[in-house]
């Protein structure tokens, strides 16, 4: 059985529970319950053995003490154990001996009361950003996890009665977020005889009895609403000696006189969908005006996108270079109707070309969905918030220059419900259910042009022959053609056949190919940065070759492997697309050894040099 579903996940939010596979888990007897009850609401932090000891037999240990509670907490082991080499699988609960005592580690989705923490954080930082609509979602699930009161059967021990009582001061201040921000969206009649119910148990909390008189004066009930205000004076003078203060003084003295309230208004709110609602959020770069070619392409991540449903992956995959993510974002800018709550772009990559840290890209994602006020860090939280802000959205995310299929989920699993199309320079096979779309070197005659249309058909027609060659010097890639045709277009002085010599010269290839900001060499760096070691090494073995051509056999030679280790190397590198593979010699030969491959040019330039460098 999977490891993930015969996990064993804990409820603290009521009465003890342990559920495996969803069906009940037998926890025990009373002080081993104990225990486990303590570790679960220290959960993620160190319970030292005094307080373990405390929680069982306050201040009057027995002799066998030490014994007994390692009885305990190994049966507690026991229980969450699911298997060999659970305890050392990423995500999975453990209990791990910490001085001064134990840690059980758990992830939120193991624990109900992590969970809710989560939530509530998720659901604050909503209200701050603006987006009631999503507060109230998360705010509500948060304080639904809640079966009643915690633990009500370990109440005995009082470690962990004051723990129930942390707990529950965490869930009033939840639910007291959650009822503003329910009443900001105008939806008081939904939550007015929960809140009153709430108010009349818990007298001294003002921000509850707030919401409750708010909510009885927009549904009409205006005298009950200020006879609550007069109930909570009353009380606060004789038990305690104190006035009320000065909010709900006012929230009361603007009922009386009809007045709108400094704390909202009285009057029903009309529903606000928050400032990440409002516009149909599109982060989309601009579109490349003169667009050349790949016309097939285009109709096939056209079609795709158009037929994908919710939850849907492509992956657009190809060499560095070769025009990946404008084909994405030219598409992208034409399905404005096919994706009306949003069109952004997530790049997952930083300057230095590797990949950014997870809590930057959804921080960045909150952002251009309008939330405002999004704060660094805390990526658990920000996913929690990015998959409620984009739950039932019908909107693309594009995920671009992916380096993994475990980056790639990460992000997937923070907007599981929405189309993704992930640009990479693998090929990504391990993304489940993906539909992968090939993005190669343009034809000679799209180059060709590509570079009229940059430099002027004039200078081609004059010099076709070395426009040709200047084309496969570039290796047909979109990026080295616009680098070479903005220099020519500047340099109109210099003929093609001069130009192609500084392209003819090795030493000098990749310096030339930079213009601006645009550079070949740093593309082919981050892509050989994301290489695994020996992929680096097999690459700069392959390069060395005399002939630009190959066959496995001289693969295994020139590696030193056998050949299925050569097969299985100069795969590797056809996956990352720095090898390619000669589709007619594959067809025509039933063997490896009749088959060819090769390096595209710059990419064996590249790795001559990378390998004399070092």
């Amino acid at each position: 059985m999977d490891a993930a579903m015969d996990a064993v996940r804990f409820g603290i939010l009521g009465n003890l529970e342990g559920r495996r596979a969803g069906h009940p888990v037998e926890l025990g007897p009373a002080k081993q319950r104990t225990v486990l009850g303590l570790l679960l609401c220290r959960a993620n932090h160190v319970v030292s053995v005094a307080a373990l000891s405390e929680a069982l037999w306050d201040d009057a240990p027995p002799r066998t003490a030490y014994k007994n509670l390692q009885v305990y907490l190994s049966a507690i082991r026991r229980l969450i154990y699911c298997g060999p080499g659970s305890f050392e699988a990423d995500g999975e609960a453990r209990l791990v001996r910490r001085p001064p005592g134990y840690l059980l580690q758990l992830a939120p989705d193991q624990l109900d009361a992590l969970r809710f923490h989560e939530l509530a954080a998720a659901g604050r930082l909503a209200v701050r950003s603006g987006d009631a609509v999503v507060a109230a979602g998360l705010l509500g699930r948060a304080i639904g996890l809640w079966r009643g009161p915690a633990l009500p059967e370990l109440l005995s021990s009082q470690a962990i009665a004051a723990e129930a009582d942390r707990l529950y001061e965490h869930y009033l201040a939840a639910y007291e977020d959650w009822a503003e921000t329910k009443l900001r969206l105008g939806q008081h009649t939904d939550i007015v005889d929960a809140v009153e119910h709430l108010a009349q148990r818990h007298p001294f909390r003002e921000r509850l009895r707030q919401a409750q008189m708010v909510a009885l004066y927009r549904s009409g009930r205006q005298t009950e609403a200020l006879a609550q205000f007069e109930v909570m004076r009353q009380r606060l003078a004789r038990d305690l000696g104190l006035d009320p203060s000065p909010v709900l003084l006012r929230l009361y003295e603007s009922m009386l006189s009809g007045e709108q309230s400094a704390t909202g208004g009285l009057d029903p709110a009309v529903p606000a969908r928050g400032s990440a609602r409002l516009t149909p959020p599109n982060t989309l770069p601009r579109d490349i005006g003169d667009f050349t070619g790949r016309t097939e392409e285009v109709r096939a991540l056209l079609a795709t996108l158009n037929q994908s449903s919710r939850s849907g992956i492509i992956v657009v995959n190809g060499p560095a270079g070769a025009g990946k993510t404008a084909l994405v974002v030219h598409c992208a800018h034409q399905l404005a109707d096919r994706f009306p709550d949003g069109r952004m772009l997530m790049s997952l990559r930083g300057s230095d070309g590797r990949a950014r840290p997870m809590a930057d890209v959804l921080g960045d994602t909150l952002r251009g969905l309008g939330m405002t006020g999004v704060p660094p860090g805390g990526s658990d939280g920000l996913a929690t918030l990015l998959r409620e802000s984009t739950a039932a959205r019908d909107m693309v995310l594009i995920l671009d220059d992916a380096a993994t299929e475990a980056q790639v989920r990460s992000l997937l699993a923070a907007a599981p419900e929405v189309v993704a199309v992930v640009t990479s320079r693998r090929y990504l096979g391990g993304l489940e259910s993906a539909i992968h779309l090939a993005v190669g070197a343009l034809p000679e005659s799209v180059a060709v042009q590509l570079l009229g249309q940059l430099i002027g058909r004039d200078r081609i027609l004059a010099e076709p022959a070395m426009a040709a060659g200047i084309v496969a010097a570039c290796d047909r890639l979109p990026l080295a053609l616009r680098i070479v045709g903005a220099k020519l277009a500047l340099l109109r002085h210099v003929t093609l056949s001069q130009y192609i010599r500084r392209l003819d010269d090795e030493q000098r290839l990749l310096d030339e190919l930079v213009v601006g900001d645009l550079e070949v060499r740093s593309r082919l760096a981050a892509w050989h940065q994301d290489l695994r070691p020996q992929e680096q090494v097999a690459l700069s073995r392959l390069a060395s070759l005399p002939d630009t051509t190959f066959t496995v056999d001289d693969a295994a030679a020139c590696l030193g492997l056998a050949l299925p280790q050569a097969e299985e190397a100069v795969e590797l590198l056809i996956e990352a697309h720095l090898v390619q593979a000669d589709a007619g010699e594959v067809q025509a030969h039933s063997t490896w050894g009749r088959a060819t491959y090769s390096l595209p040019g710059l990419v064996r330039v590249f790795a001559r040099q990378a390998a004399g460098s070092r």
